[in-house]
């Protein structure tokens, strides 16, 4: 039984868990998006300003390794489809889970197509996984520069909004509907029987 309104778990639709597969990309994304959050916020913070270059460059490596596992973990989402939601989740709690996850996608991709064409065009190659370097996308021009970063900068708060609503989601099922929602994603669970 859920814990929520007594209701079975499978008739609640909690019974199947996220493949394998997608709760690897999951986890491995929340990483690579918390590296970028410690790099492009705390480090400035702490090191100094003689460590900007180096800053930098990490952060280009994190946000193009970020780009290299959402476009195959987009491809499997789209060929994968995601267990249901709970079948007692009201319509406009299922629509807002279903766009948040879906902006998280369009996001996700397009936030380092963002920095890696602004690094372009300040002049500097991002380096895949810090090692490979990308091909240029835009020429050198400060001006273009400035305006793709500030809207790097833009979709880099409408990411943060995203995360917010996530984890309240998250919490909401785990704190409030206690239905056991947050279990399907959690690292070691196996298929449903």
């Amino acid at each position: 039984m859920s814990a929520n309104l007594g209701v079975p778990a499978e008739t609640a639709g909690l019974d199947q868990p996220y493949d394998a597969v997608s709760r690897a990309f999951h986890w491995l994304v929340a990483a690579l998006v918390a590296a970028q959050v410690a790099i492009a916020l705390v480090l400035p913070a702490v090191l100094p300003k003689s460590a900007e270059e180096t800053i930098a460059a990490w952060h280009l490596a994190v946000g193009s390794t970020i780009l290299l596992v959402m476009l195959p973990r987009l491809a499997w989402r789209l060929t994968h489809p995601m267990p249901p939601a709970p079948t007692d989740l009201p319509p406009a709690l299922r629509g807002l889970a279903r766009g948040t996850h879906w902006a998280f996608y369009a996001v996700l991709i397009v936030l380092p197509l963002l920095g890696w064409t602004a690094a372009n065009a300040y002049g500097a190659t991002p380096r895949l996984l810090g090692l490979i370097p990308l091909p240029k996308i835009a020429a050198t021009d400060k001006a273009f520069a400035e305006t793709i970063g500030a809207a790097h900068k833009t979709v880099a708060l409408l990411l943060v909004v995203l995360i917010a609503l996530h984890v309240s989601g998250a919490l909401y099922h785990a704190l409030v509907k206690r239905d056991g929602v947050i279990r399907r994603m959690l690292p070691g669970r196996g298929a449903a029987p």
